[in-house]
């Protein structure tokens, strides 16, 4: 194969991702040509609807701190930098994919995070953030082949304490949690506290760590035991 063809082969990969993501991705993509839109940056890669008032930008800038301060002291420092897009009702939220609270987009470009009218809080920027974090660690096609959506959910809801998903508030029975692990998460209220449950045994100092282990190509039982 001539060197020209070679060279190709990477250009051509990255098209047909670039024309798999505008298909099936398109919440994603909006949310990375956001600089083009009617959205603020308040701060770098941080994007606000222009409904919000100065003083809602700065709580909102302070919250989303102390949300990133929960992921690094629960997990150690973050290294991804995700875009974040905070809307100020269901349908601005809907334009990006997401509900009320929020949603990590995870793309082959990288990561999104879209925060609804309901999510600017400690705990939902928290959950977001390290879904975002998981992502970039393993990278794309590692997180979409090799990481439930249990172990995802589960994981970010180590920095969540809202209390529903708190541990003494979950009254599952062994089977409802082992149907989640072995079924498909139907992204019930069941299968959110079971995911809970499922990862608690999880050492978080350790996670960076078994998550490149993930990433090296070690599968998820034998990296977190579960």
């Amino acid at each position: 194969m001539s060197k020209l063809k070679l060279s190709l082969i990477p250009i051509l990969c990255f098209g047909a991702i670039l024309v798999l993501t505008g298909l099936t991705q398109r919440h994603a993509l909006a949310c990375e040509f956001i600089e083009y839109s009617n959205y603020s940056e308040i701060a770098p890669n941080i994007f606000v609807s222009s409904s919000f008032n100065l003083d809602q930008k700065e709580t909102l800038l302070s919250t989303i701190t102390l949300g990133k301060s929960r992921v690094n002291t629960t997990f150690g420092k973050m290294i991804s930098n995700p875009k974040v897009v905070i809307t100020t009702n269901e349908s601005e939220a809907a334009d990006f994919g997401s509900n009320a609270y929020g949603k990590a987009l995870l793309t082959p470009l990288g990561q999104c995070i879209v925060i609804g009218h309901k999510g600017q809080n400690i705990d939902v920027i928290a959950h977001e953030y390290t879904h975002a974090e998981v992502h970039h660690r393993v990278g794309w096609l590692n997180h979409f082949l090799n990481v439930p959506i249990w172990f995802n959910e589960g994981v970010a809801l180590l920095v969540d304490y809202r209390n529903l998903y708190l541990l003494e508030n979950i009254d599952l029975s062994l089977k409802d949690i082992e149907s989640v692990k072995n079924n498909r998460f139907d992204f019930s209220l069941a299968s959110y506290q079971a995911s809970r449950v499922l990862v608690d045994s999880i050492d978080k100092s350790s996670l960076y760590g078994n998550l490149e282990k993930l990433k090296q190509g070690q599968d998820l039982n034998s990296v977190f035991g579960l």
